[in-house]
């Protein structure tokens, strides 16, 4: 079967080379395998932000899951420390208890708190500011799990024709139901090009109305000819 080629122009220094290429049938491409968004990843130890407000020192803690760390009067535990994958937006939240023993009224804190959210749960109080900043050491339970398959889209009517240089048959024209589309009137059904009585029609222009029958007044002078 004869195929048509797509001439391309490639230069090569000063001189011009004519190629043929073949036109290529379109392909489904399959989309980057990534984790569902509620995927989290454990980990074995949670890096801390701690800031002491009365003399702005800042202290980065790195505390195990499971343990507890202390900064002056406070005394930050960690339970859990989940990140998202690589494939996800940059995240990461600790579960925590936090304790001042320097303000035994003020309750603990606990609870989760968000690396890229932290107004979503702070700790209120007056002396300390605590913040999430990563996740760290080995995975560990919850585990993200394998990557789900990611299948290639089909393209409906993806085959080239041989008139555009492809292997596909060239398929006619056709309506809706997949009949021929009728390019001139039906032969039983003519259309008629003059009127059913076959008067010829008069180019003539037709004769203005008649009047009333009472007689147009005479026309005035115009004062400005006097």
């Amino acid at each position: 079967m004869m195929k048509r080629y797509v001439g391309v122009a490639l230069l090569c220094g000063a001189a011009g080379v004519f190629l043929p290429v073949a036109a290529q049938a379109a392909v489904g491409v399959a989309p980057p395998a990534m984790y569902p968004a509620a995927t989290w990843q454990g980990q074995s130890q949670a890096v801390m932000r701690v800031l002491d407000r009365l003399d702005g020192h800042l202290e980065l803690l790195t505390v195990p899951v499971g343990g507890t760390a202390v900064y002056r009067s406070l005394s930050v535990g960690v339970e859990a420390c989940v990140t998202r994958p690589q494939t996800l937006a940059t995240d990461a939240g600790a579960l925590l208890h936090l304790k001042d023993t320097s303000d035994p009224q003020r309750p603990p804190f606990d609870g989760w708190m968000l690396a890229q959210e932290p107004s979503v749960a702070t700790y209120g109080s007056p002396l300390y500011d605590v913040r999430v900043v990563s996740c760290a050491g080995v995975p560990t339970a919850p585990q993200a799990g394998p990557l789900p398959v990611v299948k290639a889209p089909v393209l409906a009517g993806a085959e080239v024709p041989v008139e555009e240089g492809g292997d596909a048959p060239v398929s006619p024209p056709g309506s809706a139901s997949g009949g021929p589309v009728p390019l001139a009137p039906d032969s039983h059904n003519p259309i008629p090009l003059a009127p059913s009585t076959g008067a010829a029609p008069s180019l003539a222009p037709a004769a203005p109305a008649q009047s009333s029958g009472q007689p147009l007044p005479p026309p005035q002078a115009d004062p400005g000819l006097e």
